[in-house]
């Protein structure tokens, strides 16, 4: 009888303990709470953060006309059927607000254009070869190649390749047995072996 006397004035008293504790945890933990949203708040997506996930194009534009300024916001934006964005910097003095189109265009304030983009970026691919290249997308003299040797053949695709630090387009034709796949540099200069 003593015992359960004894245990039940325990737990009584760890209640309570426990209780007290709780109710001044909760006061202490409600400042460090505040304390540490005074000191990150932030949002988790940062001008750097953002950077990272822009088009090539854009990206390559940001960095020629502002070198390593640093970005404070990019804003992304919709201008009838095109994606447009606008770079903001620390130093708006120094660097205005940087508007960009998706292919890597520069424009004006008033969103008309600036500066083209470049036609092409990178002149030989890396990490393997390219396909399914659209006729639209060979170079006028491969486009001149393949019509003067194989006038009138159906193009079942087009890939496009490094040999070295040469560009190949390699064609292939829906009719092989009369029309053998086509190795081109991106000269025009046809090519009879693959790459050594």
């Amino acid at each position: 009888m003593a015992l359960k006397r004894v245990s039940k004035t325990l737990s009584v008293g760890a209640q309570a303990l426990m209780t007290a504790w709780i109710i001044s945890g909760c006061g202490s933990h409600r400042d460090a709470t505040a304390e540490y949203h005074a000191a990150y708040d932030f949002p988790l997506a940062s001008p750097g953060a953002r950077f990272a996930t822009l088009p090539p194009p854009v990206q390559h534009t940001i960095r020629a006309e502002a070198g390593s300024a640093n970005i404070t916001d990019i804003k992304k934006f919709q201008r009838r059927d095109e994606t447009l964005y606008r770079v903001d910097f620390a130093n708006p003095e120094l660097y205005p607000p940087l508007y960009v189109a998706t292919d890597g265009s520069l424009l004006n304030p008033n969103l008309t254009v600036a500066k083209g983009a470049p036609a092409d970026i990178s002149v030989v691919t890396s990490g393997g070869p390219v396909t399914n290249v659209k006729l639209s997308e060979l170079p006028a003299p491969v486009l001149k190649t393949i019509s003067g040797r194989e006038a009138g053949a159906e193009i079942d695709y087009i890939n496009k390749d490094t040999w070295g630090d040469r560009v190949v387009y390699i064609i292939t034709f829906k009719d092989p047995a009369h029309h053998p796949r086509m190795h081109v540099a991106s000269d025009g200069t046809v090519l009879n072996q693959g790459p050594k």
